[in-house]
């Protein structure tokens, strides 16, 4: 009997310690630690931020949620830095944030872990690399932009006129920005937050207006005594072809020199006339040296 009682402990001993090894299931949090007051304004949460502090990635996240009863999901590269701690700076009278502008707080604290928040406008806040945020950009129309929020990353598709060739090496000084453009024959795929495509835009736009970029071809009747060979050669010297490019790439400054013509400037095979293919700008430079040739 005492044999008996004492292998029963033995199992009921065993089953204890299994018991006790098997891990619990993960269960998920329903409240995230935000170092912010969270209030409301107009009826909506608000956060009020004050002062100095660190949050972590999927704290502020979970506030974010909350805030804006949005679902939030991860890329698989962001979610290595769900962890990540993320620095802030307030006044310490303290700032407050209302509902519509909580998505470009975050956004904005984000991005010092390399990540932005996609798609949030759509129902659905998506975390991602920001190399990764162009491809999972909303597509929009110029009416549609103009009312999105700042922080959502979009892509428009421009058409421009006359100023679409070499697009993307001007807009190389958007790259801190977060904003990437694509020219093609005839316009420009711009993609970055809302607010940064805005004013990529409205440069396009500036550069593409009538006299400021476009090309075009005109012939000139040169002056009684002068010859057309020659005045091709004064025109040329006058606008030299050489130019130089400098490039800020991810492994340093890269320069380039290129032999690309400013104005082109050929006889025309009947008459004592030139064909001249310019911007309109520099149309009006070859008539002033034309006129000084006189």
């Amino acid at each position: 009997m005492t044999r008996l009682i004492a292998a029963t402990l033995v199992i009921v001993c065993a089953l204890a310690v299994g018991f006790a090894q098997e891990k619990p299931p993960v269960l998920g949090r329903g409240s995230s630690t935000l170092p912010f007051e969270v209030t409301a304004v107009d009826g909506k949460p608000a956060w009020i931020v004050t002062g100095r502090g660190t949050v972590y990635v999927e704290d502020l996240l979970g506030g974010l949620a909350n805030a804006t009863s949005l679902r939030v999901s991860f890329t698989a590269r962001a979610a290595e830095s769900r962890r990540a701690a993320l620095g802030y700076l307030a006044p310490d009278s303290g700032m407050t944030l209302k509902s519509e502008q909580i998505p470009a707080f975050v956004s904005e604290l984000l991005a010092g872990q390399g990540l932005t928040i996609v798609g949030f406008t759509q129902g659905n806040a998506r975390v991602a690399r920001i190399d990764e945020a162009a491809s999972l950009s909303t597509l929009v129309t110029d009416a549609e932009l103009t009312k999105i929020n700042d922080a959502e990353w979009v892509a428009l598709n421009l058409s421009l006129v006359n100023a679409s060739v070499g697009m993307s090496n001007l807009l190389h000084i958007y790259k801190g920005a977060n904003v990437t453009a694509y020219d093609y024959p005839g316009g420009v795929l711009i993609y970055g937050p809302a607010e940064r495509v805005r004013t990529t835009a409205r440069l396009l736009r500036e550069l593409d207006k009538t006299g400021v970029g476009s090309i075009t071809v005109r012939t000139y009747d040169l002056p009684e005594g002068v010859k057309a060979d020659n005045a091709r050669l004064i025109l040329s010297g006058l606008f030299p072809s050489d130019t130089t490019e400098v490039k800020q790439m991810d492994s340093g400054v890269s320069v380039v020199s290129r032999s690309t013509p400013r104005v082109v400037v050929m006889a025309a095979p009947v008459g004592n006339r030139l064909i001249v293919r310019a911007s309109i700008s520099d149309h009006t430079m070859v008539t002033q040296a034309l006129a000084a040739m006189k």
